[in-house]
């Protein structure tokens, strides 16, 4: 069941992108589906509800769901059903995973979650069946769920919390809104286009899975590691503002998973020094995706066509943050450890 979960989760997230560019809507109503679903990502952390209330919110979900299809309603009725059905699925899914995890194989999970991506324009087919379905499998899934209501708080783990949050919302800055620009181009030139955009999408992530693997067989240094990710993937993100060329833009694209895959450095470093607060690390994670895809369908629906090149100057500026952050703790950690050699 919990591969399962990853699969409808990378449908669910990405799914209705491509069911947007197919029918040519605005590009911030492609982000709105997206930024529905993190903002389900909310839960369970820092908010946790009970398994009634879940099945209450799969009923919900499975009836927008079918409401879509079976009854004749505006597209804008229907816009704003799905993305209360993204929001729902994504807090009941993510609430039982939450619970899984531990029995979950990492590698696993991350593949069928990208194969869940490969599989999104499925939505651009049978977009109310995928949310009914999706809807049962989750409440199904809710048998294994034992969480309470409860809030979470976050704190700051000594700033590696901060860090994270930057680190998050560099990639949520451009990811998305780069899928559903591609999406739109590509499905104008051709009717597999949104299949061949889903497909570099993964191939992104292709390239972020392999960065651990390979690197920490390499070398057990931390910093260096990080330094180099987010420096090289800020320097990436800005030349890519200025690409012109389809081909080598898509080409960088595939190149930016590498700087986001060092993302295991913050928790490693937090880890080290003493700080790490799991539960505090995955709020700011999700704090930085609703964040940043919050910010990227503002500046879609006010800069339109323009706004992926603006967004690409955002997710630059917020990797040189997650340097500076990270440059500052280190300082400090340098600074303790000084004074309390000279005490």
């Amino acid at each position: 069941m919990f591969y399962l979960l990853s699969l409808l989760t990378g449908i669910l997230e990405c799914g209705w992108i491509a069911f947007g560019a197919t029918y040519s809507l605005p590009l911030w109503r492609l982000l709105c589906y997206p930024l529905a679903y993190h903002i389900g990502n909310l839960f369970p952390k820092p908010f946790s509800l009970s398994r009634s209330t879940l099945r209450i919110m799969c009923f919900l979900s499975a009836t927008a769901g079918f409401l879509t299809f079976a009854v004749q309603l505006s597209e804008k009725a229907v816009f704003v059903l799905t993305c209360i059905a993204l929001s729902l699925l994504s807090a009941v899914i993510q609430s039982v995973r939450s619970g899984l995890k531990s029995d979950g194989n990492r590698l696993l999970k991350r593949v069928f979650r990208v194969g869940g991506f490969a599989l999104a324009p499925l939505a651009a087919v049978v977009p109310s069946v995928i949310l009914v379905l999706s809807s049962i499998f989750a409440f199904l899934a809710l048998n294994e769920y034992e969480g309470k209501p409860d809030i979470t708080r976050m704190i700051g783990q000594n700033g590696f919390s901060l860090v994270m949050t930057f680190h998050q919302l560099h990639y949520f800055f451009y990811a998305h809104i780069t899928l559903a620009a591609m999406s739109l181009l590509l499905s104008h030139n051709s009717t597999l286009g949104i299949v061949y955009a889903a497909l570099l999408f993964c191939g992104t992530w292709v390239t972020y899975m392999s960065v651990e693997p390979i690197i920490s067989r390499l070398t057990n240094r931390i910093l260096p590691v990080f330094y180099a990710g987010h420096l090289g993937i800020s320097i990436l993100l800005f030349t890519m503002h200025f690409v012109t060329s389809v081909s080598l833009f898509i080409l960088l694209w595939l190149v930016t998973g590498f700087g986001g895959g060092v993302v295991y450095t913050i928790s490693a470093r937090a880890k080290a020094a003493g700080s790490y607060q799991k539960d505090s690390m995955t709020i700011a994670e999700n704090i930085g995706h609703t964040l940043g895809l919050l910010t990227a369908v503002g500046v879609a629906a006010v800069f339109g066509s323009n706004s992926p090149q603006i967004m690409l100057v955002f997710g630059s500026v917020s990797a040189l943050l997650a340097v500076a952050t990270m440059a500052l703790i280190s300082r400090k950690e340098n600074h303790h450890e000084n004074i309390h050699i000279k005490g």
